[in-house]
């Protein structure tokens, strides 16, 4: 469709030949696969979310449907990734974020009454105020709860609260340790099924074999990341196993490789959502090339152009 947009607009065909890196080009290297968005200039991108310029890459749609598709659907995956997922959810909480998270209130406690330390504290507070908000809206709120968020400020800090705080983690790790290792159960016990005899220890090995992509795991899991857990504008931000993190963004939005993407109330898969999208550009294009609104705006700045001259050559004579 915009092949057919530049051949329609522009009059001449080198015209047409130039602009075709200019268009192609981009939808590499902004897909999303090259280079990272967070790799990108810190002024026109962020951690958290993919930039604007993303957003409009039809090949970074595209890439990430199939990519996200192939890892979660293919036959071997789709037997452990409800485990995979739980695992890797609990692990993050109970390796990165709260020793992370647990640090910071350390730093508080030490500091609460330090007049110069005052702003790292209220900053400290602050992030630990928005991600315990944001743990109260996930599936651990359902059995652990929280319910002193008005505490924490700095002019509220006291030893109960600290207490509060200790007591919540703690329960929180407990409670992330018992989902890992019910999943780490269930997902062996699936396994087991497979080695009963070594008939059916070949077919699982085959299915691994014939389905299972490292490279692709790499690309989808950020493997080769160092950075597992980044703090960002008073949030802690997962830059690991992205693609079994669920978005929190309410319409479509979403980090890269997010497994299911939110829309119109409900999660759906990404495959979906991303495929829409890209319909969505196709028919917006067909509508460009339809009613031939590039053209029509390139001729109106030839002919304002046009005027400008022929009345600057007035003027001259």
């Amino acid at each position: 469709m915009l092949g057919l947009v530049i051949s329609d607009s522009f009059k001449t065909v080198i015209t047409i030949y130039i602009l075709i890196p200019f268009l192609i080009i981009p939808q590499l290297l902004l897909s999303g696969i090259i280079v990272p968005y967070e790799k990108l200039n810190p002024k026109i991108s962020n951690p958290e979310n993919i930039p604007w310029y993303g957003e409009i890459i039809t090949a970074r749609w595209s890439y990430e449907a199939l990519a996200v598709y192939q890892f979660k659907n293919n036959d071997y995956e789709k037997l452990f990734y409800p485990y995979d997922k739980a695992m890797s959810i609990s692990d993050f909480k109970k390796n990165y974020w709260m020793p992370t998270l647990q640090n910071k209130i350390s730093f508080c406690k030490r500091n609460k009454d330090n007049p110069d330390r005052k702003k790292e504290v209220v900053d400290n507070l602050s992030l630990i105020r928005n991600e315990v908000e944001k743990e109260m809206q996930s599936q651990s709120a359902n059995v652990v709860k929280f319910d002193h968020q008005d505490k924490l400020y700095y002019d509220k800090l006291d030893n109960q609260t600290f207490k509060l705080l200790d007591d919540y983690f703690e329960l929180l790790r407990r409670y992330y340790m018992k989902l890992y290792n019910k999943a780490s159960t269930g997902k062996d016990h699936k396994i087991s099924k497979f080695q009963s005899d070594s008939a059916s220890r070949e077919e699982f090995l085959k299915l691994k074999r014939n389905h299972h992509n490292e490279k692709l795991a790499e690309f989808v899991k950020n493997s080769n990341e160092i950075n597992r857990i980044i703090e960002y504008k008073d949030e802690l931000i997962q830059k690991i196993d992205p693609i079994f993190l669920d978005p929190e963004n309410k319409f479509v939005k979403a980090h890269f490789y997010a497994p299911r993407k939110q829309a119109f109330g409900d999660y759906h898969a990404t495959f979906g959502i991303n495929v829409a999208i890209i319909w969505f550009m196709s028919i917006l294009l067909y509508m460009v090339l339809y009613f031939r609104l590039l053209r029509g705006l390139l001729t109106y700045f030839e002919e304002k152009q046009f005027i400008k001259l022929k009345t600057a050559t007035k003027k001259k004579s």
